[in-house]
C-alpha cells in the first residue's frame, strides 16, 4: 500500500484484493489527474481512509477478511463518511447484490470487467456531484446560521415581534410578543390573527395591517387594545409572504407622555424588510450597491443607478457635498433631510441615515438608509399654510369681535388680506341690484391706480352673474388675457390694470351684499384652493361684521326709543304728582267741608253719596301714591350704602304696629344680615311684604308672619364655617289664605288682584313695586303658595354691589 501523504490533488482510494485490477484502476485514475492510494482488503482500506481522507473510494465487493459491503458500512460510520462517494466494483450483477451494495451505503456501482472510459467518466461525475453537494451543504449551513442569527436577534430585542402570512396566520412570534399578547407560541403559530383576537376586527390594527398588505407600504401607529388593557406602538411592514409587525407596550409612556420619548426601533429595517431604500456609496462617491426599494423609490433600473455618482441623483448639490464631507469626517448621519431626483424628473423628499464602513482605517463604502418623507413634508407645508391662514383669520375675527366700527373692520380686512396674499389690490365692492356698485374699501400697492369710492358699472355684469354669486359662486381668473369672458368685462379689468383676479361673494343674513376681490396686476397668477378658501372664510367674517353693525344700529334706535319712553314716564310722574292730585285734593277738601257743615241737613241717601265720593277720592289718592312710588323706584333712587336689615325691620314693625294690633297678629323676626342697598327702598320692600302677609289672613285666625334669612356662597350653596357669603335670601312666610301657584307671574304685575276690593283693600301695585326694587338691586323675587296654606315670599339680594350698579 502506498503510504505517501496526498497533497494538492484529488485523492482516490482503490480497494481490491486483485493486484492487476488495482493496477488497471490506478493507471486510469492517474491518467485522469488524480492521486491514488491503494488497499488490498477492507482492514487496510479503513486505515487508509482514516489517514488520507480520500475524495472518492473505489471498493471491491468481494474480498477476504472484510468484504466490500462491511467495509462500506464502516466507512459510512465516520463523522464525514456520508460526504465521500463510494463506488462499488463487483462482478456480481444480480439484484440481491446490488441491493446489498446500496443498503451498505454505496453511492454507485460498476461491474467487472472494467471499461476504462466508463470508469473515468463515472468517477468524474461522482466527484462533481460530491463537490456540488458539499457546496450546497455549506450554503445551507450558512443560511441556517443566518436564520438562527435573525431568530436570536428577534428573541433578544425588547420589542414584541410576529410575522403573518398572506392568510393572516402567525408564522413566527418572539418571546416578548408572547408576553405582550398573553398567549404562547403554541397557541398562536398557524392560527389566524382575527380568530385569536376577534376584538381587533374593524379596529385600527385591522385597517393598518390590511393597508400594509394591499399597498405594500410600511405603517406606524399607536392604538389601545381594550381586551389586554394595553396601548401598543406598532410598526408594520410588508414582507414577501405577508407582513412583519414590531410592537411595544407603551402604557408607561402614555402615562408619562409629557417626558417620554418613543424608543427607536432596535432592529435595522433592512434585516427585516425591503420597504426602506438602502444603498452603498464608495469613497469616490460612486454607487456600488442598492436594494430594490431604493430603485423603486427613484424609478431607475439597477443598471441605470449602480455605477453612477451619487450627486447625479441629488437635487441640491450643497446637500450631497455636506453629506459626503461629514461622512468622510467619521460622523454618523441620522435623518438628514434631502431631495432626490427621480427618473421621471420629479423630486422626492427623503430622510437619510448613514455611516461609513471602515476597514484598516480605509473608507470602504457608506451604508445609507433612505426613507421617503414626501407625504410628511407636503403635510408640513400644508399645515404651515393652514397655520398662517388660521392666524390671519383669528386676527381679523378678533378685530371684528372687539370693534364696533364697521369702516375700521373692513379697512383692516383688506389691508391684512393684501399683505398675506401679496396681492396688488384687494377691494370690497358694494353691489346694487342693477349689477353696478361702489368700491367701499381698498388696499393697493403703490404704483397701481386706486379705485376707492368709484362707482363701477360693467354692462356685461347682468342678472345672470348676480344670480351665480347669490348661489355662492367663486370666480378665479388666472390670466385675464387668456380667459374666456365678455370683451366689455375684459376691457373693464384691463382699465384697472388687472392681470388676474379672485372674487368671493359677501352675504348679509343670506342675502348677497357685495364682493371681496383680490387683483394681481403685475402678472398672471394661479389662485390656489388654499387662497380661495381663505377669502371665502374671511367673506363670512365680513358678513358677521355687517350684521353686527346692523344690530348696533337697531340697538341705538331702541335705546333712543327707550330714552323717549322714560322721558314720557317722567312726564307722567310729574303730571301725576301735581296735575292729578290738585283737583283730587279739592274734591277731598270740599267733601270734608260739605260733610262738616251740611252733614246733618243731608238725608240718608245724600250722606251715602257723600261717603262714596270721599271713599272713591281716597282710593284714587292711594292709587296715585302707589303709581308715583312705582315710578320713583328708578327716578328718585338713592345710592347704595351698607345697611343693617335688622334696624330696617324694626322701623317697619313700628309703622305696622296698629295693623298688627288690629289683626291680633304676630311677627317673628330672625337675625338678618347687612347688605349694600337703598335704605328707603329696602324699608318699602319689607313693609309691602309684611303688610300683605298681615292683610291676607284667614277669617278668625290671627296672622303669624315669620321673617328669616339664609346666606349663600358664589356657587349658590348655603354658607358653611369659613366660607364667604356673596348673597342672602330673605324669606317672609305667613299662615294666610295663600293663592294658586299658577298666578305666580300675575301677582307681580301692575294692577293685578286675585281678590275683589270688597274683600281686601289695595291697588294691586304693591308687589309690582317689590319686584322693581329687587331688580334694581340685581336680585330676584319669587313665591310659593297654595290656597288655604299660607304663602312664602323669597327675595334674593347680593351682599355687596359692584361699583356703578347703583347708578341709574
Amino acid at each position: 500500500m502506498d503510504n505517501a501523504p496526498i497533497l494538492n490533488a484529488t485523492a482516490i482510494l482503490i480497494v481490491d484484493d486483485d493486484k492487476l485490477i488495482r493496477q488497471q484502476m490506478r493507471r486510469v485514475m492517474e491518467q485522469a489527474g488524480y492521486q491514488v492510494v491503494e488497499a488490498n482488503d477492507g482492514e487496510q482500506a479503513i486505515a487508509a481512509y482514516t489517514q488520507f481522507r480520500p475524495s472518492l473510494v473505489l471498493l471491491d465487493a468481494v474480498m477476504p477478511v472484510t468484504d466490500g459491503f462491511a467495509c462500506c458500512r464502516h466507512l459510512r460510520s465516520f463523522p464525514d463518511g456520508d460526504s465521500v462517494p463510494i463506488l462499488i466494483v463487483t462482478r456480481l450483477n444480480d439484484a440481491e447484490s446490488l441491493q446489498l451494495a446500496f443498503d451498505a451505503g454505496a453511492t454507485d456501482f460498476i461491474t467487472k470487467p472494467i471499461n476504462d472510459i466508463v470508469l473515468r467518466q463515472r468517477v468524474r461525475h461522482l466527484l462533481q456531484a460530491s463537490r456540488t453537494m458539499a457546496e450546497l451543504r455549506a450554503s445551507t449551513d450558512i443560511a441556517q446560521a443566518s436564520r438562527q442569527q435573525v431568530t436570536n436577534i428577534l428573541e433578544s430585542i425588547s420589542d414584541g415581534f410576529f410575522a403573518l402570512d398572506n392568510e393572516w396566520r402567525f408564522t413566527y412570534i418572539n418571546q416578548h410578543a408572547q408576553i405582550f399578547l398573553q398567549k404562547t407560541r403554541a397557541e398562536l403559530i398557524g392560527k389566524n390573527i382575527w380568530d385569536e383576537f376577534p376584538e381587533a376586527v374593524g379596529s385600527t390594527f385591522d385597517q393598518e395591517y390590511r393597508q400594509v398588505r394591499a399597498q405594500q407600504i410600511a405603517v406606524a401607529f399607536e392604538e389601545f387594545y381594550p381586551p389586554l388593557n394595553t396601548w401598543f406602538a406598532v410598526h408594520a411592514y410588508p414582507a414577501k409572504d405577508g407582513i412583519s409587525v414590531y410592537f411595544q407596550n407603551i402604557n408607561e409612556r402614555k402615562r408619562l407622555e409629557a417626558i417620554a420619548r418613543t424608543r427607536e426601533q432596535e432592529l435595522s429595517d433592512f434585516l427585516e424588510n425591503a420597504s426602506v431604500g438602502i444603498h452603498w456609496v464608495g469613497a469616490d462617491g460612486i454607487i456600488v450597491w442598492a436594494n430594490q426599494a431604493e430603485l423603486n423609490l427613484l424609478g431607475y433600473t439597477r443598471e441605470e443607478y449602480i455605477g453612477q455618482h451619487i450627486a447625479k441623483f441629488h437635487a441640491d448639490r450643497e446637500a450631497i457635498d455636506d453629506i459626503l464631507q461629514r461622512l468622510n469626517a467619521g460622523e454618523t448621519l441620522c435623518d438628514y433631510e434631502a431631495r432626490l431626483v427621480c427618473k421621471d424628473g420629479s423630486t422626492r423628499d427623503v430622510s437619510i441615515s448613514s455611516n461609513v464602513f471602515w476597514k484598516d482605517q480605509q473608507f470602504i463604502h457608506t451604508r445609507c438608509f433612505t426613507r421617503d418623507i414626501t407625504d410628511r413634508k407636503q403635510a408640513e407645508a400644508e399645515l404651515q399654510r393652514q397655520n398662517l391662514r388660521s392666524q390671519l383669520f383669528a386676527e381679523i375675527t378678533l378685530k371684528i369681535r372687539q370693534s364696533l366700527q364697521l369702516e375700521s373692520i373692513l379697512q383692516t380686512t383688506v389691508n391684512e388680506i393684501q399683505k398675506f396674499l401679496r396681492a396688488d389690490r384687494v377691494i370690497i365692492f358694494r353691489l346694487w341690484l342693477d349689477g353696478s356698485g361702489n368700491v367701499v374699501q381698498e388696499a393697493v400697492v403703490n404704483g397701481y391706480p386706486a379705485i376707492l369710492g368709484q362707482h363701477i358699472y360693467d354692462p356685461c355684469f347682468g342678472e345672470e352673474y348676480i344670480q351665480k354669486y347669490r348661489q355662492g359662486r367663486i370666480s378665479a381668473i388666472h390670466d385675464v388675457e387668456q380667459a374666456e369672458m365678455h370683451a366689455c368685462h375684459k376691457e373693464l379689468l384691463q382699465q384697472f390694470g388687472v392681470r388676474a383676479n379672485l372674487v368671493v361673494p359677501i352675504f348679509l343674513k343670506r342675502e348677497l351684499w357685495g364682493l371681496l376681490i383680490a387683483h394681481q396686476c403685475s402678472s398672471p397668477r394661479v389662485w390656489s384652493s388654499f387662497e380661495t378658501e381663505l377669502l371665502r372664510q374671511l367673506s363670512d367674517q365680513i358678513g358677521i361684521a355687517l350684521a353686527q353693525a346692523q344690530m348696533l344700529a337697531e340697538e341705538t334706535r331702541y335705546a333712543q326709543e327707550l330714552a323717549r319712553s322714560n322721558a314720557e314716564l317722567q312726564q307722567f310722574a310729574s303730571v301725576a304728582s301735581h296735575d292729578l292730585q290738585e283737583p283730587l285734593r279739592k274734591i277731598q277738601a270740599f267733601g270734608n267741608r260739605l260733610k262738616a257743615s251740611c252733614g246733618d241737613l243731608l238725608n240718608e241717601q245724600g250722606r251715602d253719596s257723600l261717603e262714596r265720593m270721599q271713599n272713591a277720592a281716597g282710593r284714587m289718592q292711594t292709587l296715585i301714591d302707589d303709581l308715583l312710588m312705582l315710578s320713583r323706584v328708578t327716578t328718585r333712587a338713592q345710592p347704595f350704602v351698607t345697611i343693617d336689615l335688622n334696624r330696617v325691620v324694626k322701623e317697619v314693625l313700628s309703622d305696622l304696629e296698629v295693623r298688627i294690633q288690629q289683626t291680633g297678629g304676630k311677627v317673628e323676626v330672625s337675625p338678618l344680615p347687612k347688605v349694600d342697598a337703598d335704605p328707603v327702598q329696602m324699608q318699602q320692600l319689607l313693609q309691602n311684604l309684611l303688610s300683605n302677609a298681615l292683610k291676607f289672613h284667614k277669617q278668625d285666625t290671627p296672622p303669624v308672619v315669620k321673617l328669616s334669612s339664609q346666606l349663600f356662597d358664589s356657587q349658590q350653596q348655603p354658607v358653611t364655617d369659613g366660607a364667604i357669603a356673596t348673597s342672602c335670601q330673605i324669606v317672609v312666610e305667613d299662615n294666610g289664605i295663600g293663592f294658586e301657584q299658577k298666578y305666580l307671574d300675575r301677582i307681580f304685575n301692575v294692577f293685578q288682584r286675585l281678590h275683589s276690593r270688597s274683600q281686601y283693600e289695595g291697588t294691586g301695585i304693591g308687589l309690582a313695586i317689590c319686584r322693581k326694587i329687587v331688580e334694581r338691586h340685581q336680585g330676584n323675587i319669587t313665591a310659593q303658595s297654595s290656597p288655604g296654606r299660607g304663602a312664602k315670599f323669597s327675595v334674593t339680594l347680593p351682599i355687596k354691589q359692584l361699583v356703578g350698579d347703583n347708578l341709574e
